[in-house]
């Protein structure tokens, strides 16, 4: 495998063990109200999704292409059957199901905005436990609308051509346009519906800042706006790595119309656009998340103190953050829901 590609495979390993470390943070101390919230809850089922995409991804996709798998084959052969066509089909499955993850973190920020005070109640929530069992399950089912009619129908083939130097997955003309249409319409849906809805949230907490300086009862709610600003932040990063992929998205199919030989370069520039789709996530939460990225600094000091059997002094030798949970401490301004 090229060397760019072991890169972008272990670049990604380690996005999803970082991932994998902030889940079980959030699922550790989902019961605190700071790490708790209906956002976080939509941070852990998109995980499981962005996981499964990482790992057909490099499975069925990189390594198949770049590995010397095609060296158990005869060079200048086909492989038909249904294993091709189970390969395109869950490819194009998962895609769509990061992609309605992208829809929900939209409609959570929006309805945050709209009941900026009150979006992480239970009684009162939107996003209640019922709501979001609602929303995995259509996020899991809906695609296969999508994708059953491109896979399924026997009029279409699927199959594996094998070289001397790989194994690349092919299939008719017209089933390859009807997955491009599928694929670029979803995902220029969800771009422009996602846009909507961040233009309508950033407009929402603008207003809300502007209550701050004039209304006294809103002012309470000040340290909530400012954890809504910053975990909109977040999601707004996310939303770029789907501006860029729509846009390689449009290109492929524009390309389509023209040139064979544009199409390849563009199909080899989107694998670095996949491994971003499914890796940016746990670095943008960092970034923009306070309580959560002290909280994961604390959980690890904890964890080096009993694996290693440290004492107190040895580990606050280690200078990476605070000896008392951030989970329980008073919420300030700087913390986030």
């Amino acid at each position: 495998m090229p060397a760019l590609q072991w890169f972008l495979f272990i670049s990604s390993l380690i996005s999803i063990l970082i991932y994998t470390m902030i889940v079980f943070t959030l699922k550790r101390h989902r019961s605190n109200a700071l790490l708790g919230g209906s956002f976080f809850r939509i941070v852990e089922m998109q995980y499981y999704a962005e996981l499964f995409f990482f790992v057909e991804f490099s499975i069925t996709m990189r390594f198949r292409k770049y590995s010397s798998l095609y060296a158990f084959f005869e060079p200048d052969t086909e492989f038909h059957g249904i294993i091709p066509r189970i390969v395109s089909g869950f490819h194009y499955y998962i895609k769509i199901v990061v992609y309605i993850g992208y829809l929900t973190f939209a409609l959570n920020r929006l309805t945050s905005a709209l009941n900026i005070s009150s979006y992480n109640s239970v009684n009162i929530s939107i996003w209640t436990p019922k709501l979001l069992q609602r929303v995995r399950i259509v996020k899991w089912a809906l695609p296969l609308i999508g994708i059953l009619p491109t896979h399924a129908w026997p009029g279409f083939t699927y199959w594996f051509m094998i070289t001397s130097s790989s194994i690349r997955l092919t299939n008719d003309s017209l089933s390859t346009a009807l997955v491009a249409y599928v694929d670029g319409i979803c995902c220029l849906g969800t771009c422009v519906f996602c846009m909507i809805c961040y233009t309508a949230t950033c407009f929402l907490i603008r207003k809300n800042w502007k209550r701050v300086k004039t209304d006294t009862v809103f002012r309470k709610n000040n340290a909530q706006s400012a954890a809504e600003r910053s975990l909109l932040v977040s999601a707004i990063l996310s939303f770029i790595v789907l501006i860029l992929n729509t846009a390689v998205q449009v290109v492929t199919i524009l390309i389509s119309w023209g040139g064979a030989t544009t199409l390849l370069f563009v199909q080899d520039l989107s694998y670095p656009m996949i491994d971003l789709m499914y890796s940016h996530f746990p670095w943008a939460l960092l970034v923009t998340s306070g309580v959560l990225r002290k909280q994961m600094i604390y959980d690890t000091k904890i964890f080096l103190r009993t694996a290693f059997k440290l004492d107190d002094a040895s580990v606050n030798t280690i200078r990476v953050g605070h000896t008392v949970s951030p989970a329980t401490q008073k919420t300030t301004n700087r913390t986030l829901a």
